[in-house]
């Protein structure tokens, strides 16, 4: 549905907010927020009903809400003092005042490519012995999850020569939903320390310089600077210029946050698959990235899927390792074991 209220709209299909032709991207707390508020325009919604419906009853700090309700008032240009949509009940919850008018959404077909990371599924094979496997019934159960809103991670393991490859192209090749967005980064053998985050930012390096290359630098300098000064080969001088103000300081703990918002974000707009080849080899800062990932609570379309060799003896192995149990046990994850297969 698209909800128009004032100069603005709500996109629910794409969840994108527009001011005018503007568009303005929103956190998914903050969207959630939004959405909430115009299915309940006109009548005072207490704080609690916003905990137990946009925070799912988790138990947060009312300064939590607050800072969201502040954020959401700085999109809307909404004055608090004299608000036009947003209205404050002392200790008792919130009004939202404009007029709301839902209409259905039509999307044409340009707007399901609007994600700077849309996949067309033609770019891979399939391979014929994989398809009506256990295993690739396990990665389709995963992404229908995640496209339900249900954030999912899979570990994907086993031996070299196990068809680990194989069956990702099979998934992604036989995956034809229109709003899909991939990001594939592959690890590689380093003999000394790597770089961190260098799978992901090599991932985005070549897709920056794709057809929709532009709206990935603009969404990476929307949320995450720091990303996108490691990027600087597809920057022009002047962007270079204007990027400087706002990557100071920089460190992994930032760019963490950055890399976790940007996802999330991406996965609003589309569904989107993001895939580590090899990450037995991956370095320990991509690692940790998506387990934050795995373990963060907002509303998104995200799967992530860890490829490994289990057999390998390394750091990263048993980092990963440890990530699976963990996650296996609070039910936070799917795990695909590749089988040898007799013939």
């Amino acid at each position: 549905m698209t909800y128009i209220f004032g100069s603005f709209r709500l996109d629910t299909a794409s969840q994108l907010l527009w001011h005018k032709d503007k568009q303005i991207t929103l956190t998914p707390k903050v969207y959630r927020l939004l959405l909430y508020f115009l299915q309940h325009t006109g009548r005072l919604i207490p704080h609690q009903e916003l905990f137990d419906t946009v925070w799912d009853g988790r138990i947060v700090d009312n300064s939590a809400l607050r800072v969201a309700v502040n954020v959401l008032r700085k999109a809307l240009h909404n004055d608090s003092l004299s608000p036009h949509y947003i209205s404050t009940a002392s200790k008792r919850g919130y009004h939202f005042l404009a007029e709301v008018t839902v209409k259905p959404c039509c999307r044409s077909a340009e707007a399901t490519e609007t994600s700077p990371l849309h996949y067309r599924s033609h770019a891979q094979t399939s391979h014929a012995w994989l398809e009506n496997t256990q295993e690739l019934a396990g990665l389709q159960e995963a992404f229908q999850q995640a496209s339900n809103g249900e954030r999912r991670l899979v570990f994907l393991h086993g031996e070299q020569g196990r068809g680990k490859t194989a069956l990702l192209d099979t998934f992604l090749a036989k995956n034809h939903h229109p709003e899909l967005a991939v990001l594939r980064a592959r690890c590689v053998q380093m003999a000394g320390a790597a770089e961190a985050f260098l799978p992901l930012l090599e991932a985005l390096e070549r897709r920056c310089r794709e057809p929709q290359g532009k709206l990935l630098i603009e969404r990476l300098n929307q949320l995450a600077p720091t990303w996108l000064c490691q990027l600087l080969n597809v920057l022009d001088p002047n962007e270079i210029v204007r990027l400087q103000p706002k990557i100071s300081p920089i460190n992994t703990g930032r760019m963490l946050r950055e890399g976790a918002d940007f996802f999330e974000t991406l996965g609003i707009h589309s569904i989107l698959i993001l895939i580590l080849d090899n990450a037995h080899w991956s370095d320990e800062f991509t690692l940790d990235l998506l387990n934050f990932l795995a373990y963060r609570c907002s509303t998104t379309k995200l799967l992530i899927i860890i490829s490994y060799r289990s057999c390998e003896d390394g750091s990263s192995t048993r980092r990963i390792e440890q990530m699976r149990t963990e996650l296996l046990r609070r039910g936070l994850c799917h795990d695909v074991s590749m089988q040898e297969r007799r013939s």
